[in-house]
Formats: structure tokens, sequence, C-alpha cells
């Protein structure tokens, strides 16, 4: 969803502005109607703000900038603790904008700050930076800002913030050995393939000697290797450079993305780091006071696999049509029963966002244990693989010595 800057007439004719979001400006005009006001102007973000700073370089450039997860999240840390001493808006950016280092933050609160200070309210002052804050960073402070709760939203969010973060820490470091091993048994094969090889079996070019079919096939591997490595090399990069094109389309993503779903250990893998996302984004968002339906649709983005992105985007279409939220999420089979019991017993209770919190953790936790199975298993499984594979190396060098051997002796 994309941000749109508005002016509208309310039905006292008094022209309104703001920033809201939307799919496209059809969509936020028929918003527009439905809450009574009639669009005059409606803009996204983007063509707003050049039109409207279009002599301001330094406003410009700050939209382009993309904060990274931990920084954002000792900004509203910053902000929340602030906040909650009874700063004001103003004066808790001025002072974020001064504790801050890094030239990025500071162009870019300096900037929200200006617009606060020409009279946007935070959360649209916000929305006009969609590179470097998410959407339910927006929503969240809206209605917080509504609620007059802006600090406990804020405190909400920057505990949302540092639990993305860690996960995103833990998923990292997860994946890290197993590539790691997988480079390093490369390389030595790599090496062991077309340098050692080459110069041991050498030594059998002048004996008139039949080699055993193991040695064949090494020299032939490693004669390829030899002449046609680095031909081989690029033609792989070329390869994943085309992949990574072609998955970037809708099409091929969605079929890539619909096998994840489909192969045995990766799914439960692909569905707990999903769900645990959008879980811990409508918890944040719902205990925030933002309603549902735009909890669940800010919830979306954080997605990263499609066909789960779409099934939620389905499922928010029934919720919209008078479904409950874990009948709509259940009808699809691709979320965890357990986030769809939690969902369902947290509606019945009246306790969503206390539910979805606790669904959010045990879906986390689950992700952990079975990421730090399969690493546990990947490290020794590689290891064995690699110790197979110098042994054929090896095996092959040494077979033709032992039948020269055998021949001597005879």
């Amino acid at each position: 969803m994309a941000a749109f800057e508005y002016q509208a007439l309310d039905a006292k004719g008094k022209t309104v502005k703001g920033i809201t979001s939307g799919d496209h400006s059809k969509q936020v005009r028929s918003e527009l109607r439905a809450q009574g006001l009639i669009p005059l102007e409606v803009k996204s973000v983007s063509e707003s703000t050049l039109a409207k700073r279009s002599g301001d370089g330094k406003a410009r450039g700050s939209r382009r900038i993309k904060i990274g997860v931990n920084d954002l999240s000792i900004i509203t840390r910053q902000m929340a603790t602030l906040l909650e001493s009874g700063m004001t808006v103003e004066e808790t950016l001025s002072a974020v904008i001064k504790q801050s280092e890094g030239r990025k933050i500071k162009t870019v609160m300096s900037d929200i700050r200006s617009s606060v200070t020409e009279g946007y309210s935070l959360s649209d002052a916000v929305a006009l930076h969609p590179n470097s804050f998410p959407e339910i960073y927006r929503a969240s402070i809206s209605a917080g800002e509504q609620s007059g709760t802006l600090d406990n939203v804020m405190e909400r969010l920057a505990d949302y913030l540092e639990d993305s973060h860690a996960m995103q820490q833990k998923i990292r470091q997860a994946v890290t050995y197993p590539i790691f091993l997988f480079v390093l048994c490369a390389i030595i094969l790599i090496v062991l393939i077309s340098v050692v090889v080459p110069k041991v079996v050498s030594v059998y070019d002048d004996l008139n000697q039949e080699l055993p079919t193991l040695t064949k096939v090494v020299i032939a591997i490693s004669d390829f290797t030899v002449n046609y490595g680095l031909i081989l090399g690029i033609a792989i990069v070329l390869f994943i450079i085309g992949l990574r094109y072609i998955f970037k389309k809708d099409g091929p993503r969605m079929w890539l993305h619909t096998l994840y779903l489909k192969i045995f250990g990766l799914r439960k893998m692909v569905q707990n780091i999903d769900s645990a996302r959008m879980s811990r984004t409508l918890s944040i968002m719902v205990g925030s006071g933002v309603p549902i339906l735009a909890s669940m649709r800010a919830s979306e983005g954080v997605m990263g696999n499609r066909l789960l992105q779409r099934d939620l985007q389905t499922a928010t279409e029934e919720v919209a049509q008078g479904i409950s939220i874990g009948r709509a999420l259940q009808k699809h089979g691709n979320f965890p029963p357990l986030l769809v019991h939690m969902v369902s017993s947290g509606e019945n209770s009246g306790r969503l966002g206390h539910m979805l919190d606790k669904a959010a953790s045990a879906t986390e936790n689950e992700m952990q244990t079975r990421i730090s199975m399969m690493v546990s298993l990947l490290g020794p499984i590689m290891i064995l693989i690699m110790a197979v594979l110098v042994l054929i190396i090896i095996l092959s060098i040494l077979l033709p010595m032992i039948q020269l051997q055998n021949s001597i002796a005879i």
C-alpha cells in the first residue's frame, strides 16, 4: 500500500488536509467519500512532496533514505521514553536529533520535525518517509494520537521493532554456519580437483597401465575443471542472476513460494516465520487501537511468502464481510493450527491482542527450535559429505599405486 496526501471538503465546507494509505488514488477517494468528505485532490506522497518542496533538495533526498530496523528501534525507544516524561512531540524530535549520531537518521528526523512544525501530525509526517517507516508505524502512531496514548504506542512499537530485529538476527545467525561450511567445502574440493589431483596423477602418464575406473572419472573431472572451470563459474553466476530476475516477477515468484509450502521441513519453517511476523504486527496494532481490518491489511506487508500474503489478503476481505478472523485463517489451511486456535480463543474472550502476542511468541519459539535442530544436523551432514568426497579423491590417487605394487609383487 502507498501513502497519499489529500485535500477534501468536510460537511461544513472546510478544507481538510491529511495523509492516508491505499492501493491507488481511486480507492482513497472512495474511502474519503465514505467518511463524508468531498475529495478535491489526491496525490501520492512522492508526487505531492516534490510539488510542495521542489526547491528543497534536502527534503527530497530524505524521502529516499532507508533506516535499518535496529536504528529504528533505538529511535522509537528514545521517543517513547521522552514522550512518557511529558515532553511534546516537537521537543522529543529535537532531542532525538541531538542524540543521533548517524547522518541518515539526523536527516530523516529533521525533515519530520520540520513537517510537524509546519502543522503536520506526527503520523502524517512519518508517512512522508515510506522507505524509512513501515505502514504499521504510521497506522499505530495515528491511533495513538487519536486516543491520546502516543507514549504507550511508541513503547509498543519499540518492543515490536526490537523483537523483529532479534528474530532477523536469529535467522541470519542460523544460516551463517551452514553457508560458511558449504563455501569452505567447495573451496577445498576445487583446490583438490584443480591443483592437487593433476600434479599427483601426472606420475601415471609414463606408465603403460590401465587406470582404475574411479581414477579415470576423477581425472576427467579434474581436466574439465582446469580447462573449463572459469567458463563454468561464469555460467553459474549468470544462471543465478537469471533466476533472480525471473523470480522477481509475480508469476514465477508465486510458483516458487507455493513450492516452499510443499517441501517437507521447509513448509513449517516458512509458516512459522511469516505467522510470527503477522501475529506480532497484528498484536501491536490491535493493542494500539488500530481497527482490525486496517491491522490485517498492514500485516500483509510484513509477510515474505506471496501465497501466505495472498491468503491473508483473502482472509481480510472475508473478515470485512462478517466472518471471524480465526475461521477466515482456517479456511485456507496454510496457517499453523496453533495460530488459528489462539486467534479464535482471543476473539471469543475479547483478548485478541494478548492472544496474538502469545501466538507470536509460541511460533517464534517453535521456529527457533526447528532452526537449532536443522543447524545441529546440517553441520555433521556437510562434514560427512565432505569426508566422503575427499576419501573418493584420495582413493582415486592411491588405487593405481596399489595396483602397480600388486603387479610388481606378482
